[in-house]
């Protein structure tokens, strides 16, 4: 008996002829794209991780400076209203230019010493969600009302409560300067312009 002869492409295992349906083809493989590979992710990662950590320091540049203007419009409204309460009777001013030449290093060591703080305290505020602007003059209030009781308890001036007062309205000016100089951070445009215009006739 002679068997048919069968043709090279009809078997179901070797090398496909032309016959061959196309679901059996091999599925193509894809090659990499650049970003699967892992030199691109690591670059991917890197470039992320500058970017934030370049936020952050242009935002801790940012409040360093409001928190020096703070400073600074705190304590010239101290002297302002300690000026008016109390007039050169006060023992700031009899000191005459040294009061000047302590302001050198009292002014940036009382500065550190109440960042700590102004920080904890911010934070509270955060938990709270307190607004912005309410929030910043309330940390100056608080901190310039701790810092004027404290005086007006530990001091035997007899301008001690003009002082203290003076030294609250510091606080609450300066929580004020560093609302402004964040640039008003919770008001909506037409709020910070109108703020800024308040700002402007009162100086």
């Amino acid at each position: 008996m002679v068997l048919a002869r069968q043709p090279a492409n009809s078997g179901t295992f070797g090398r496909r002829g032309t016959g061959a349906t196309p679901s059996a083809r091999p599925a193509r493989v894809r090659k990499p794209t650049v970003s699967g590979r892992p030199e691109a992710r690591t670059a991917e990662a890197a470039a992320q991780a500058g970017g934030a950590i370049a936020r952050d320091i242009g935002t801790a540049a940012s409040r360093g400076k409001a928190y020096a203007y703070a400073c600074l419009s705190g304590a010239t409204t101290f002297l302002a209203v300690l000026f008016v309460l109390s007039g050169v009777e006060s023992r700031f001013f009899q000191s005459g230019p040294m009061l000047f030449l302590l302001a050198v290093p009292v002014l940036p060591t009382l500065a550190l010493v109440l960042y700590v703080p102004t920080v904890l305290l911010s934070d509270i505020a955060r938990l709270l969600s307190i607004p912005r602007g309410w929030s910043d003059i309330g940390i100056g209030l608080v901190l310039g009302l701790g810092l004027g009781i404290a005086y007006a308890v530990t001091s035997a001036d007899a301008k001690s409560l003009a002082t203290a007062v003076a030294i609250t309205a510091g606080g609450i000016v300066g929580g004020w300067a560093f609302w402004r100089a964040q640039g008003y951070p919770g008001l909506s445009r037409a709020g910070r312009e109108a703020a800024d215009l308040a700002y402007e006739t009162i100086k």
